[in-house]
């Protein structure tokens, strides 16, 4: 196991919701020397420094100021998301079944259901007892929801495992009677050791195995949560080890883009747009300054692609399919799924080229209508060029998912390289 390798595995455990997402990167980012940023604060901004700032408590944006006034050097940013699809705990969660009290679950984005059913939960997240999220796990506490028995099912000569969104998802919490959500609240108290009542909170379910390498030769990654803390930790640390450049260096790890990023914390809020404009405040901009900004800058949106399934292999389109283990993908669509920037394509792929790595690509099949990004998003909100790539996955959405662990010092080298290359994007 190389030491990112072992990094990364660290990030995911210890990022169970995207509030640790952010302390996480918070903390990996002071180690480096970057120093905190308050949007209600002024900024005073130096060539050279190193800030980041963090919305909401759930989306971080750390960046690198350029050498060069951002107008004449523009920016490169690199987009990902803290989030996943998850359950989460309802607001009032308390349900009595006959041989327990149970906590029900809401669902987060899209998630494979039938992974969570007969696994130990751990609750994580974040209550509010005034206006700051304080960050809570609860460790100790293990929940769960129950499949059905065969021999209980009507349907016996069916293999198909259907989960009902509304009533399968009751997660076993004790069967000692009293007030469930008294109890709840009395845990969250202690795990966050504030002593506050809950006047609010936002938990998360989250696997309570930790992350582990898996195969033969230990390579590959199973892990929870790795679409998209995988692109998290590679953007955050390709940031801290670039070599300075003219440009303007960005990383944003952005909320909710698996509900479609139309959140103040997700990808479709001004929180690039806002970056952007400070900078050139910064810089002393003025006129056009801050347009001339934007034409010199570009955005790579790294998400996770598809990788084949050795079981379900017409799933996807033999020519656009990435293998685990053999580097970043460019991931396409003719319907602007992701971020179309084809004079990109060719810049960012001759960067890699120069730090001796090769691009896989991916594409859905054409009867598939597939997934999207923070890519399109950003792209079309800022008129920033760019395109979307992502390391090849396989059980996406699942409760434990399988990556290449060679596939991270490639990302990481990639990004790097892309923060730091002297070649310039021109548009």
């Amino acid at each position: 196991m190389t030491d990112r390798v072992s990094a990364l595995l660290d990030f995911v455990d210890n990022s169970p919701s995207p509030y640790h997402t952010v302390a996480t990167s918070k903390a990996m980012l002071e180690a480096a020397g970057f120093t905190e940023l308050d949007e209600r604060d002024a900024w005073d901004l130096e060539p050279g420094g190193k800030y980041y700032s963090v919305r909401g408590g759930k989306t971080i944006t750390a960046f690198r100021v350029g050498t060069k006034a951002p107008a004449e050097a523009g920016c490169r940013i690199l987009a990902a998301h803290s989030d996943s699809p998850v359950l989460k705990i309802r607001p009032n969660p308390a349900y009595k079944a006959r041989d327990a009290a149970m906590l029900t679950a809401d669902i987060y984005g899209s998630p494979l259901l039938h992974t969570w059913l007969d696994r130990d939960l751990k609750l994580a997240g974040a209550v509010f007892g005034g206006q700051a999220p304080v960050l809570v796990e609860v460790p100790d506490l293990r929940v769960r929801a129950n499949s059905l028995a065969p021999h209980l099912k009507t349907e016996m000569k069916t293999e198909r495992v259907t989960v009902d969104r509304q009533n399968d998802l009751k997660l076993t919490f004790s069967q000692t009677g009293g007030d469930i959500v008294e109890q709840l609240d009395g845990l969250l108290r202690e795990a966050h050791g504030t002593g506050t009542e809950a006047l609010s909170y936002d938990l998360c379910l989250a696997d309570t195995q930790p992350s582990a390498l898996v195969g033969v030769e230990e390579e590959f990654i199973s892990a929870p949560r790795l679409d998209n803390l995988f692109s998290a930790y590679c953007a955050l640390e390709a940031l801290i080890v670039a070599d300075a450049a003219p440009q303007t260096q960005i990383a944003v790890v952005f909320d909710a883009e698996e509900i479609g990023s139309g959140t103040w914390t997700g990808a479709s809020s001004n929180i690039l747009d806002m970056l952007i404009a400070r900078l050139d405040l910064a810089a002393g901009g003025k006129k056009d300054d801050l347009y001339r900004l934007k034409a010199r800058s570009v955005l790579v949106s790294a998400d996770m692609a598809h990788s084949e399934h050795p079981s379900y292999r017409n799933a996807t389109d033999q020519d656009h399919v990435p293998s685990l283990n053999g580097g970043l993908a460019v991931k396409s669509s003719a319907r602007a799924n992701y971020a179309i920037g084809h004079g990109v394509e060719a810049w960012f792929t001759s960067i890699c080229r120069e730090a001796g790595l090769s691009l896989q690509s991916f594409t859905y099949r054409c009867d598939h209508g597939g997934g999207s990004s923070v890519g399109p998003i950003t792209t079309t909100g800022l008129g920033i060029a760019g395109i979307d790539v992502g390391a090849p996955l396989l059980s996406m959405h699942s409760i434990r998912e399988m990556a290449g662990a060679h596939d991270v010092e490639p990302a990481v080298t990639a990004f790097a390289a892309y923060f730091g290359s002297g070649s310039d994007w021109t548009g």
